[in-house]
This record gives C-alpha cells, structure tokens and sequence, in this order.
C-alpha cells in the first residue's frame, strides 16, 4: 500500500473514531475522498493521431463517448473489419482483412470515420480484434449512464492484467487493486500496479497513487481502462478493455 493511500486509510480510522453522527462522518468521508484524489485523469490521448486510425493501442484512450453495438441482417452474412493503412478505411479489398463478425455479435464501439464505426470485439476466449465496421451494420445500444455499484464489483481481467474492485466496508466507495505487466524478449519483464480508494462520477471511475492516474469507463460488460504511462516500469500499462471474470 502506498504512503499517500496509507495516510488516508488512517483518516478515515480518526473519522470512524469521532464521537460525531453517521451522517456527518459521510460527509466527512466525501469530503476526504475529494481533497485526496482529484475528479479527472488526463491518460494520453487518441486523437493525436490520424483521424483514419483505429487500434487497439489507441482504443482505450479514444476522447470519443464508448457505446455498444451488435451486427445486425442476416444470419448468414459476414461482416469484415477494414484496416486503416495507407488510405483506408474504404470498402475495397486491399483494406478488408481477414477477420469478420456475424449476426448478434457484441462490439464496443467509439469514434467515427465518415460511414466508418472505430470497432473492439472482445471474445470470450483469445485476443481482441479492432478494426473498422461500416455502420450501417450496426445497430446501436447506448449503455446505462449511472451503472449500479455493484455491477463495479469483481475481479476484472485483460490478459494477464487485472483490476480487482470491492466495495470498501468504512467508506462505502469503490476499492480497487490493480496488476499490470509488459513482457518483452527473453527475461525482460517489467510489472505494475494501482491501489486506490474512488467513488464512481457516473460511468467512470479515475484512479490516482502518487503519480499513476487511471481512467476506468464501465461501459455494458465492458471495463475500458487508460493510464497516464505512470503505474509501472518501462512500457507497463492498463490501457485495455477488461471483462469481468466468471465466479468460481
């Protein structure tokens, strides 16, 4: 646990201890919480690049609102992701790839591109694929804009990253431990971590430890994660869409 979240566990023992009423020992709390951690985090951002780019190393960070989407017609149709080299996205074959998606499958969904839909789609088992999806192809859903608490609480899982969130017993807020990890050729692994105490602004909830900030959007089933390259060592990050893992 780190210093500055060890400081504020210990406040909140002296508020606990106050021979004052619950209600004004809330209010206490809230007020703790906002003076400890701040309301925004600035991960880097996806608009810097290209506007025709779409991937998932810029997905997580992208400025534009997260939705849902299913693939909506005919059963039998396949419904191909389309890269964005050169000058694509454009409905030809040199920028349609390999991938594809059928009717009823769930993608989270963030910027446009003229007729073009910025698309992540997250199997149950194996890696991502993202791309761009023609939107006419898609029937759009928005998500609740004030998920309940408890559809915050679990272990969440990208990879070999995790997030895992409780509901705090003193504080009522929303506890979360995360592990992060890069793993490059051979021995040369560098790990990270977040531990911080937050209260959920609507769909999101910011994270911050000393300098590691990150931004978390519970968007569906979905947990869209961004940092601000701060929570670990070289090239560690959240950034990723994370998905709840079953109870065993």
């Amino acid at each position: 646990m780190s210093e500055g979240l060890n400081k504020m566990a210990k406040a909140t023992d002296v508020i606990f201890e106050m021979k004052t009423p619950l209600w004004l020992k809330q209010i206490l709390l809230a007020l703790l919480l906002l003076l400890c951690v701040p309301t925004t985090v600035t991960p880097q951002k996806a608009d810097e690049y290209p506007a025709n780019w779409c991937r998932n190393g810029l997905f997580p960070s992208d400025e534009a609102e997260f939705g849902l989407a299913k693939i909506g017609g005919n059963w039998t149709a396949r419904i191909h992701f389309f890269t964005d080299d050169d000058d694509c996205p454009n409905y030809t074959a040199k920028c349609e790839t390999k991938r594809y998606l059928i009717t009823g499958d769930q993608v989270l969904v963030s910027r446009k591109y003229g007729k073009w839909v910025c698309a992540w789609y997250q199997p149950q088992k194996g890696s991502e694929t993202v791309g761009w999806l023609l939107a006419d192809k898609l029937i759009m859903s928005e998500p609740p804009a004030r998920p309940a608490l408890a559809n915050w609480i679990g272990l969440w899982k990208y990879g070999k990253k995790s997030l895992d969130i409780r509901r705090d017993d003193k504080t009522g807020f929303l506890k979360v431990k995360g592990y992060a990890i890069w793993e490059g050729i051979g021995a040369n692994v560098h790990v990270g971590g977040v531990e911080a105490i937050a209260q959920p602004q609507g769909k999101e909830l910011n994270l911050v430890e000393e300098e590691c900030q990150v931004s978390l959007k519970l968007v569906g089933d979905y947990l869209v994660a961004s940092d601000n390259s701060e929570c670990g060592g070289v090239n560690v990050r959240f950034n990723g869409v994370f998905r709840k893992a079953p109870l065993r």
